[in-house]
């Protein structure tokens, strides 16, 4: 048995033989398992522990506030590091953008048409998957994979306005509540628009109107976002694994709906990496239509549509990053044999 005191003991002899920068690079390259593994702690807690039932609650109500405030603050800080010079469109983000639309509407009304159909929940968890809009981490891991962050950027801006108009248009056509499309409309437009259009217009009012303000959240808080994200796939991780094990569905259906997760993904990853290859953006376009901000993909599924339809986002965040971590593997190895011949690194 391990006393307190020890236990305490050794946790500070680690911090103070790990210098703050260890802790801080160890905390990042291991946050995403860490955010897993604490969610699915967190929430077992809170099932098996017959002493924390009076707090659920109030946990709920706590994160339903604060989740949408998450969200609006990653995406505030992202915009304000926006340089609009640098920014300019190209001819693979309207095709993509096109494409996006297409495949929702296409989605929206076969489940419209055929809602008892046995693959109408899969179909509808593949339908939140395309049109969450692009992640704001998706810059920062193109360029470290070779693509371009400006054209990366411009894209991600074009993906959260969409998302904006075709969830409060398509999503009323498809819920089960029983309500009609303008009332449902008029219940999601107020949460969803003003949480991910109105943090980039304030983060350019900031950007050229409070100037001591953006230059200190430019370098201050560069790193907010991707702890808030963190925090956030805690919350998200939690509330997938409550859909799982809560979920009157059966056990082929939840494999069906883990399944809709992989496909969505690799068609995304591998239709964008397809058309921005057209213009020498393959890595690019991959990722700007491939790598989703599924927390608030998961927010969305579970507020506007159904707990069940949120378990195909809650997978898609673990196979984004499986793609992504081979993605930094394979570029590794390739960067290393295009030196031996005498090339640069690949840049876009």
């Amino acid at each position: 048995m391990v006393f307190p005191g020890t236990a305490l003991k050794w946790c500070f002899l680690f911090f103070t033989v790990m210098n703050k920068e260890k802790i801080i690079r160890t905390v990042r390259t291991y946050l995403l398992p860490l955010a897993i593994v604490t969610g699915c702690i967190i929430y077992s807690a809170f099932h098996f522990l017959a002493f924390l039932s009076p707090l659920k609650p109030y946990v709920a109500v706590t994160l339903d506030k604060a989740i949408p405030w998450f969200i609006f603050t990653m995406l505030f800080v992202s915009f304000c590091k926006v340089e609009v010079k640098q920014m300019k469109p190209h001819r693979w983000h309207f095709y993509l953008i096109v494409l996006q639309t297409v495949i929702c509407v296409a989605c929206t009304f076969i489940i419209r048409s055929f809602p008892q159909a046995g693959f109408a929940l899969p179909l509808e968890g593949f339908l939140v998957c395309v049109i969450t809009p692009t992640a704001a981490a998706a810059a920062v891991i193109g360029g470290k994979l070779g693509g371009n962050e400006s054209s990366l950027t411009s894209y991600m801006l074009m993906s959260n306005v969409l998302s904006a108009i075709l969830i409060p248009l398509l999503f009323p056509l498809i819920s089960d509540n029983g309500e009609t499309f303008w009332h449902e409309f008029s219940i999601i437009v107020p949460r969803v628009f003003p949480m991910i259009v109105l943090p980039l217009f304030l983060g350019l009012f900031v950007r050229y109107f409070v100037r001591r303000l953006h230059h200190f959240i430019v370098n201050n808080c560069k790193d907010l976002a991707f702890y808030l994200w963190g925090i956030t796939l805690v919350s998200v991780t939690g509330e997938a694994l409550r859909c799982i094990v809560n979920s009157d569905e059966s056990g082929f259906m939840l494999i069906m709906l883990a399944f809709s997760g992989l496909i969505s993904c690799a068609v995304q990853f591998a239709v964008g990496k397809l058309v921005g290859h057209q213009e020498g953006q393959r890595v690019t376009a991959g990722q700007g239509f491939g790598q989703k901000n599924m927390v608030f993909g998961v927010w969305t599924a579970f507020t506007y549509l159904s707990p069940a339809a949120a378990i195909s986002p809650g997978t898609y965040v673990l196979w984004q990053n499986i793609v992504n971590g081979f993605q930094m593997w394979y570029r590794t190895r390739w960067n290393e044999n295009r030196a031996k011949e005498g090339l640069e690194p690949y840049q876009e």
